[in-house]
């Protein structure tokens, strides 16, 4: 008869214990290495895409403030003293003689500054002779503008230097392309404009003297 024994061996065999092999641990390595790749991939872009959103409407608020000012400015001028077509060069574009509210006149001068390099021009604007100029808009890659007579022909003006009076102009327009946000990082934000057709409710259309 064989009886078995309740009691435990004093000393039992040890366990066998294992770890990970050096390839286990370097796939576990590689593939946490992907994955924290992916989320940081996906971090930058997510940060980039917002970070241009919030430069989108950065420019579309300046371009709003920019076109109020065009907007009631030109439609209420009665004359143009000076113009130029907006090339990229410092001085002013357009220059205005606008009535004010006590019946009198004031001129507002309309200035592009490319001093800053072709890519960085700013748009300013100044009331009277020795009025503080506004800035409407910056980081201009291309500014220019436009005018036509009252049925929507283009009137041609010198590009060196502002001229004065101006003949038969009834109708001017801006067109620009700016941006904003650092190349660099990814997050440029370009613009581009080109606004309606503004008509000059209170300047008369003058006849070309030159033109039969």
């Amino acid at each position: 008869m064989v009886f078995q024994s309740h009691i435990k061996d004093p000393n039992p065999a040890p366990l066998q214990r294992r770890g990970f092999t050096l390839l286990e641990v370097m796939m576990g390595t590689l593939i946490t290495a992907f994955v924290f790749a992916g989320v940081i991939s996906s971090y930058i872009f997510l940060g980039r895409a917002l970070s241009r959103q919030a430069n989108a409407e950065s420019l579309e608020s300046r371009t709003r403030l920019a076109l109020y000012y065009f907007t009631q400015d030109v439609s209420s001028a009665i004359s143009i003293e000076a113009a130029n077509p907006g090339s990229q060069t410092t001085g002013s574009l357009m220059t205005l003689t606008v009535p004010t509210s006590g019946g009198g006149t004031h001129l507002i001068t309309y200035a592009c500054d490319w001093s800053q390099g072709s890519t960085h021009g700013v748009l300013e604007r100044k009331v009277g002779i020795g009025g503080n100029y506004l800035v409407l808009l910056t980081n201009l890659t291309s500014f220019q503008i436009q005018y036509f007579d009252p049925t929507t022909n283009p009137v041609t003006v010198p590009s060196s230097v502002p001229s004065s009076p101006q003949i038969n102009i009834k109708q001017v327009c801006m067109s620009y392309t700016t941006s904003a946000g650092y190349a660099p990082s990814g997050n440029v934000s370009n613009y581009s404009v080109v606004s309606p057709l503004v008509i000059m409710k209170n300047k008369s259309a003058l006849v070309d003297p030159t033109k039969p």
